[in-house]
Order: structure tokens, then sequence, then C-alpha cells
């Protein structure tokens, strides 16, 4: 009897225990492996990729915009260019098309990853198959990011209502609010350039993907006062 009333309690201790641990907050680990868009890189990012025989250049930058003062809810607009180098002769490089996206980085994992705009971009005639890209010619182009997407006020509604959380104190859709009680610290921002690829004596094009992504990190002045509360 001494022995049956020991296993019963030894799977009442195990029982509760799992249940704390269910209980407990799931938390995002913070992204350290992308590159970011900061002050520290002097408002601008450089990427450089191998493209089979010759080097397919992308750069970021937010001109004016002030990088210390990033907002996710502000308007604002990334400057994109595309550029190559060492292209063989006789080569002919077009973009076809490009995808970008902007969304949320945050510890809480229904904020993470939520989409706030997104962009594409491909030729609108018919007299070429995309933007032509040469030594003389760069690929050029402005993502407008609108700052109260549709997205990004669905998606915050979606965890301040009945089906999210609850864990969101203060439901106003702000800045602060983002940053302090939904953990939010960055913005991801993912490219996707179809290049097409033409070498001398070739009929056709064939296609290569490229792809950045990187993160823009909020306003100093909201984390700092995130971190103190």
């Amino acid at each position: 009897m001494r022995k049956r009333c020991l296993i019963v309690l030894a799977t009442l201790i195990l029982s509760f225990s799992l249940m704390g641990a269910g209980c407990g907050e799931e938390v995002v680990p913070k992204e350290k492996e992308l590159q970011m868009l900061s002050p520290v890189a002097g408002n601008s990012l450089e990427s450089t990729h191998e493209i089979e025989s010759f080097k397919f250049v992308t750069t970021y930058d937010t001109g004016k915009y002030d990088l210390k003062r990033w907002r996710i809810t502000d308007s604002k607009m990334i400057n994109m260019e595309a550029r190559v180098e060492n292209v063989p002769e006789g080569a002919t490089v077009l973009i076809e098309h490009v995808h970008i996206d902007m969304s949320l980085k945050s510890t809480d994992p229904q904020l993470d990853g939520l989409s706030q705009d997104n962009m594409d971009d491909s030729f609108h005639g018919t007299s070429q198959d995309g933007f032509l890209v040469s030594h003389d010619y760069s690929y050029q182009n402005k993502f407008a990011i609108e700052g109260f997407s549709k997205d990004l006020i669905d998606g915050w509604m979606f965890v301040c209502g009945d089906y999210g959380s609850g864990s969101i104190t203060q439901e106003r859709l702000t800045e602060k609010n983002l940053v302090q009680d939904g953990d939010v610290y960055a913005n991801k921002m993912q490219v996707v350039y179809d290049v097409l690829v033409k070498y001398a004596g070739e009929q056709f094009y064939h296609v290569v993907s490229v792809s950045d992504e990187f993160l823009i990190p909020v306003s100093e002045e909201y984390e700092k006062e995130a971190a103190e509360e």
C-alpha cells in the first residue's frame, strides 16, 4: 500500500512539474547572425554576391533619414542599388524581378516575423525581359515603407485580442508599446533578386536568384526606456 502511494505521489509531482514548464513564457532568442543597417556602418550596407563568373553588388541606405531614430511605425524610405562587376565580354545581365519583405524582429514569438510591408518590382513593358544591369548602368529603386500598415495593425490586434496571448497590457499600437510591451528590437528586411544571365553565343537566358537579409535596429531612445522598466 505504501509503495502504491509513493508511485501516485511521484506521478503527481511529475505532472505538476510538466505543467509548470508548459506555463513558462516562450522567448525567441535575439538574431545575432545577420548584418545590420545601422549608424555604426555609416547608414549604408553593401553585399557582394558571386554569380558564376562575375560579381553582383547590392547597396542599401536610408539617405537623410536618421538611423539613430529608426521607428517601426514611421513612414520611411530605403534606397536600393544593384550593380555588376567583371561581367564577361558579350554577356547580358537583366534583373527580371525583385521582391522585398519588411517584418518585425521580437523576442515575443507572436510578434517575431510579423509582416509589416512588402513590394514587388519588375519590368512593365514588352520590349525587353527585365532591367538591364551593366558596367554603365545599375539597378536603382526606392522601398517606401508604410509605418502603420494593414498587416502590422491586423497582426497587433491578433496578439492583443482573444486569439493572442493576452500578455500585451496596452492594446493601442504605438512605437512605445511595440518596443516595451511587444519586445520588438528591429525590422528585418529581405530582398530577392531574380537575375537573368545570357553569355555570348547563347540564345536564351537562365535565372539566378540572389538574396539579402539584414536587420535595422529600433531607435536607441525606446530601447533604453524598455531596458529601464
